[in-house]
């Protein structure tokens, strides 16, 4: 007969989940931020998303990863111009990182990517 044993993958449960939030938006000059975030999560992490505007852009990113570690985090973001648009994203685990950035000149119409700083065919 085989017995398996109860796992819990949820590690500090007994730290409450602390939650934050950002919201500054000047209506005048139409520049602002939003942004949530949540430490205290399963296995230490710590994660968040937020979106900025104003100035002729619009960009926002994401994260999650146990802060000051690289022993696994994965993060990424994106800006909008009018004359393209920037999407990157970051992991690490057992601190080996991998980073991606793709770069749309609407200008050109030039499209290029990197992968942990060197440039990719595409």
């Amino acid at each position: 007969m085989l017995y398996f044993a109860s796992l819990s993958l949820a590690q500090n449960q007994s730290a409450p989940i602390s939650i934050t939030q950002v919201e500054e938006v000047d209506q005048t000059t139409r520049i602002g931020q939003l942004a949530y975030g949540a430490s205290n999560l399963d296995f230490g992490y710590s994660a968040g998303a937020g979106i900025n505007f104003g100035n002729g852009t619009l960009g926002g990113g994401f994260n999650a990863g146990i802060p000051g570690q690289g022993e696994g985090s994965l993060g990424g973001g994106w800006t909008v111009t009018a004359n393209g648009l920037v999407f990157g994203l970051g992991a690490v685990f057992n601190n080996v990182s991998v980073n991606v950035a793709i770069t749309a000149d609407r200008t050109t119409g030039a499209l290029s990517m990197q992968v942990n700083g060197k440039d990719v065919a595409i």
